[in-house]
């Protein structure tokens, strides 16, 4: 009986490993943002600087040095990112955004940078942008 569990076993680890893939992790393929050439509202962060066209789903505007948007895109997913000073942040005609302007749910575009924190964060990764923009 014990050898008839061993040999099960290995007819099903051999199964899996047949099964399985060949090592390489799927691809997402992103679509590309025509503007900039960056992948553009990637469901997966992928390596270097991308663009998200969303909405803000919530943010915190102090200090208003480093505001942090949490942008929504179409699909649901969300991005924690961490903007340009408020009095640098325009709509997208140039006008300037009055800080009692801002509220959930307008329309955003941002290209997002990551740079790695350092030991007071943990060595995270933190996603910034310097050109969040307010879509009219």
């Amino acid at each position: 009986m014990n050898m008839l569990r061993k040999l099960l076993l290995i007819v099903v680890v051999v199964l899996l490993a047949a099964c399985g893939s060949d090592g390489e992790a799927a691809q997402e393929e992103y679509t590309i943002d025509e503007a900039t050439g960056l992948p553009l509202n990637p469901e997966t962060i992928p390596e270097g600087d991308f663009v998200v066209e969303g909405t803000i789903s919530s943010m915190n505007l102090t200090p208003q040095s480093a505001p942090e948007f949490v942008l929504r895109i179409e699909s649901g997913r969300t991005y924690r990112v961490r903007a340009q000073p408020l009095p640098d942040i325009l709509y997208n005609d140039g006008e300037t955004v009055g800080v009692a302007n801002f509220v959930q749910g307008m329309q955003v575009r941002a290209t997002i940078n990551q740079i790695v924190g350092g030991p007071e964060t943990g060595n995270t990764t933190q996603l910034v942008t310097e050109d969040l923009v307010i879509i009219r």
